[in-house]
């Protein structure tokens, strides 16, 4: 190593020192300069969560130093950003910093002083950190007292998945969680929300990946977002919107139609070059009418396709499954379906004696995305409707089911559809029932001891058709959240638990809800 100088008691010399020359009576004497290993070139950490700890080791390049005379400072520089400023974070040799920062990319400088000759050397790393809201799941319920509260289960990529617990600051005390909506990233980003759906309304949530805790964005209603010319129920009340993020990156399903289904109506727009903003809604049969029908809280499209230019809504007014006149949802009206017949089933249930009403309705990934609709009537009759949602839907089976065999169906709280299988499960308390409507056997698949409070099919974290989720609640064990796995088999209906993917909530989970998104 070429040994470097230091003009004793005439320079201070700041970084790595050269060779000081000079003509005068001085004495060169060389330098033993600090050299710092033990310490990484970068890290990558998960801001609001880990603690960067590092420990360097301080040797001389020409032997021993005393380290009673060094000192030590450590600062953190955002770099890249025009006001950077280097922040003092540490007086020690070790460091020991709770990353309670935005996650960005950092400059970390480590600086040693000698305190008998006033030399300096410094050491820079990168510091990389991470969201771990980026990836995983949102786990929105009630705690013990009432209020909502909300979890995330973070699946960062090359991490150990966590649950970090207690995220939502809830400044408004809303109670009751009944719904959670991510709609995901568009092209433009102009369609990304989070809705909290509860007893009392909907609220707008704070979705930003780069906080360390949410809360309600108060300034935001969708009341502020609707213009109608005609009378509708205020203040809205928001279901759900489409369409939802699609697949595990989370991609949207369109760049520009979006839906906005309320308690009462459903609205529709187009966010190309502009804000997002409803006119008139368009649960009504002309562009004339005010007169409006109660719409249902599902929106049935193919649920394996990104696109979304055609739907089917069901009309509870007049008990009909209807559509639109255009996929220009800003300027659409509801119109119902010609040349309709009994094969396999009407779209109109009036024909129907007595006449059927829509219980539950969702989007299948297999079997091209197609839809479901279980159906009931005032005899207590249980029916299966599987269609694809078209301009005019593509009506595939109906089917009644057999109650003697699918034990207490009319009890069920909640319903989820295997799509790659004439499988519905149902869940009846603390019990989990697969039902084949087409061969007509059941099958208590497990009794988890405790109150099922959430069931759903879970297509998008794996991109996969065969995975479900369980939420589970009691007083003692509080909240879990299990996968599963439902074996592809049209003979047998059997589940097979996820091992690795059980997570322990005090919340009384009502919605598990995937999100893949940077923003």
């Amino acid at each position: 190593m070429e040994k470097k100088y230091i003009l004793y008691g005439i320079m201070t010399l700041w970084g790595l020192s050269s060779c000081v020359e000079d003509e005068g009576n001085y004495e060169l004497l060389p330098v033993n300069e600090a050299v710092v290993s033990n310490v990484e070139d970068e890290y990558n950490k998960l801001s609001y969560v880990e603690t960067l700890s590092i420990s360097p080791v301080i040797e001389g390049s020409m032997g021993k130093l005393d380290e009673s005379k060094l000192e030590y400072d450590w600062f953190i520089c955002n770099n890249g950003v025009s006001d950077h400023v280097h922040t003092h974070i540490g007086s020690e040799k070790n460091l020991e910093y709770p990353l309670d920062i935005a996650p960005g990319t950092y400059y970390l400088y480590l600086q040693i002083k000698d305190k008998t000759t006033n030399l300096k050397w410094e050491k820079r790393v990168k510091l990389n950190t991470q969201s771990q809201f980026v990836r995983g799941f949102y786990l929105f319920g009630d705690k013990s007292d009432g209020t909502c509260g909300m979890d995330f289960v973070s699946m960062v990529k090359d991490r150990d998945t966590v649950v970090v617990k207690d995220i939502f600051t809830n400044s408004v005390n809303m109670k009751g969680a009944q719904d959670l909506v991510f709609s995901g990233d568009s092209w433009n980003n102009k369609s990304v929300s989070l809705w909290a759906v509860t007893e009392s309304g909907s609220y707008s949530i704070e979705y930003s990946s780069i906080q360390s805790s949410f809360d309600v964005r108060e300034e935001i209603s969708e009341d502020k977002f609707i213009f109608p010319t005609i009378e509708v129920t205020r203040p809205l009340k928001v279901i759900n919107t489409y369409p939802h993020a699609f697949g595990s990156s989370n991609q949207s399903l369109s760049a520009t139609n979006r839906l906005l289904l309320t308690e009462h109506d459903i609205y529709g727009t187009s966010i190309y070059d502009e804000p997002e903003a409803y006119g008139n809604p368009v649960n009504r049969y002309s562009a004339s009418s005010s007169d409006l029908y109660k719409v249902s809280p599902y929106v049935f499209y193919p649920g394996n396709s990104q696109g979304f230019y055609r739907v089917t809504v069901y009309d509870k007014t007049n008990e009909c499954f209807t559509g639109f006149n255009s996929y220009y949802y800003s300027s659409s009206y509801s119109r119902k379906y010609s040349n309709d017949t009994e094969t396999p089933f009407y779209f109109d249930q009036t024909h129907y004696s007595p006449v059927r009403t829509l219980v539950y309705g969702e989007n299948g990934y297999g079997n091209s995305g197609r839809s479901y609709a279980l159906m009931t009537d005032a005899n207590g009759a249980y029916y299966v409707y599987g269609f694809i949602a078209s301009t005019t839907p593509s009506k595939q089976f109906a089917y009644e089911m057999d109650l003697s065999v699918a034990i207490d169906f009319e009890k069920a709280t909640h319903y989820a559809f295997f799509s790659m299988q004439s499988v519905v499960l149902y869940a009846v308390g603390s019990q989990l029932w697969g039902y084949d409507y087409v061969r007509k056997d059941a099958k208590m698949l497990k009794d988890f001891q405790s109150e099922i409070t959430y069931l759903a099919m879970d297509y998008n974290s794996n991109d996969t058709p065969t995975d479900l989720i369980v939420a589970t609640y009691n007083a003692s064990e509080k909240g879990i959240v299990r996968k599963f796995t439902i074996t592809d088999d049209p003979n047998k209906i059997e589940i097979t638990p996820h091992e690795k993917e059980v997570w322990n909530t005090d919340l009384k989970v009502a919605k598990v809800e995937y999100r893949n998104s940077a923003f």
